[in-house]
């Protein structure tokens, strides 16, 4: 796995798991289980599909150079 993938999962996944302990461990902790199953499917088919390179790409790689990786994206 590249870096880019990690740390991209890192960036979707974290605050999502901060959110659900946040408002459901103390309350419903099955529910809590749950959403966090569902957060590890959603990363894997993030991770699946290339789509956590992009996101670490966005946050993690300063302006100027992120307009040489994506030349496309400039494209009108």
């Amino acid at each position: 796995m590249s870096c880019a993938k990690v740390s991209g999962a890192l960036i979707v996944c974290l605050p999502l798991i901060l959110i659900a302990y946040a408002l459901l461990w103390r309350r419903l902790r099955s529910v809590f289980w749950f959403s966090l199953a569902l957060i590890a499917v959603g990363t894997g088919y993030l991770m699946a599909t290339g789509a956590t390179d992009d996101i670490a790409r966005i946050w993690l790689v300063p302006e100027k150079q992120s307009k040489k990786i994506n030349p496309a994206a400039q494209v009108r």
